[in-house]
């Protein structure tokens, strides 16, 4: 590990906290009034401005730290609504799967769900409760309808979401993996070597739940190989260690090509594990994915953004934050009100989550007091 690469990797991570704390605090607060004046526009106010802390996290892992990014297979098309399942294989899976969403789909559209200890989290909490990110405690009759009030927010407010939801339900630690190989014995299911066996109820759910509120266009399959360096956790960024290549292989499947019943549901996703797993072994044996042209019309796959555009709007979403950080940092110094404000505008989202659960669940009240 060279002194270098620990720099890269804290400016970076402090880059991203620093913004996502001021950008929720400036710029998203005065938008919140809006949940209840007018839902649609204040969803598509905060999606815009997430959008560009998405943007900002794949600029500085990409151009940053250098991590390449290479994307096959049959993505989604562009504008669709769709449910996204991936492979668990780090804690930071998700946030590596934006390269592929900013180029082949809307980034202000991704949804995330993840563990509900993360909502307290002060400034990137808070963001991803305005986000709309779904919060589970792992508790299934809790969840449930937590699940379905999300998806009827997103449906009222006429969003096209796209769903993260990670069947395995942790990433591949140790103990994971003992009670996925645990899981499998008394099933009499194989010993997976590179993904866990998934768990089926919250991917019926959403399934069922998605259609249900005619926000689901497609599930889309994307497995995610790590070929050199593999990062496991979030304290290694700060260290400066980034993965040198991430490889997606992606396969949208239609919603008319999946089975109704739940049972033949639960049955779609252990086979589609089962050839993840298979895919897997491949690429670490190969170093890529393998993808069969023979099975796709490839005039009918969509194109990504170019990556000259696309460089150039990361390199533009950069310049953004430092002036903007910048002019914050002196706003802060020379004048009085504007700290009172941020410290009210953060005060306001510790209040909330005391009072309300976070903002999320203000978020999906509020469609259901405007309907």
């Amino acid at each position: 590990m060279s002194f270098k690469n620990m720099v890269s990797g804290c400016t970076m991570v402090g880059m991203l906290q620093l913004s996502c704390t001021i950008g929720t605090i400036v710029l998203i607060t005065p938008t919140l009034p809006l949940i209840f004046l007018s839902p649609k526009l204040g969803r598509r106010v905060i999606d815009f401005l997430i959008k560009l802390w998405f943007l900002l996290a794949v600029a500085l892992y990409e151009l940053l730290m250098g991590v390449k990014i290479v994307i096959t297979g049959k993505p989604s098309r562009r504008g669709a609504s769709c449910l996204i399942l991936a492979n668990h294989r780090t804690r930071l899976d998700w946030f590596f799967l934006m390269s592929y969403i900013c180029r082949y789909s809307a980034i202000d559209q991704y949804r995330i769900s993840l563990k509900e200890s993360l909502k307290k989290v002060p400034g990137a909490g808070w963001a991803m409760q305005c986000a709309g990110f779904l919060f589970l405690k792992r508790k299934w009759e809790e969840d449930k309808d937590h699940i379905s009030d999300c998806i009827n927010y997103f449906s009222k407010v006429k969003s096209q979401p796209q769903f993260l939801l990670f069947p395995e339900g942790t990433d591949m630690c140790p103990n994971a993996i003992r009670r996925s190989n645990t899981f499998a014995e008394k099933q009499g299911l194989p010993n997976y070597e590179y993904v866990l066996h998934p768990r089926t109820t919250g991917f019926v759910h959403f399934v069922t739940e998605m259609k249900k509120a005619q926000i689901l266009d497609s599930v889309l399959d994307v497995t995610v190989g790590y070929p050199k360096t593999l990062i496991q956790s979030e304290v290694q960024t700060l260290k400066g260690k980034f993965p040198e290549e991430i490889h997606f292989y992606v396969e949208d499947h239609p919603i008319d090509t999946l089975p109704d019943s739940e049972k033949e549901l639960e049955l779609w996703l252990t086979k589609l594990w089962s050839a993840k797993e298979a895919r897997l072994n491949r690429f670490y044996t190969v170093g890529h994915f393998e993808t069969d042209t023979s099975d796709y019309d490839i005039s009918a796959i969509p194109k990504p953004i170019s990556e000259v555009e696309f460089k150039k709007t990361l390199y533009g979403i950069i310049l953004f934050w430092v002036i903007f950080l910048i002019t914050v940092s002196v706003a802060l110094y020379i004048s009085r009100m504007f700290q009172i404000y941020c410290l009210l505008s953060g005060l306001t989202y510790v209040l909330i989550y005391i009072r309300h659960g976070g903002i999320d669940r203000v978020l999906y009240s509020s469609v259901k007091q405007n309907h």
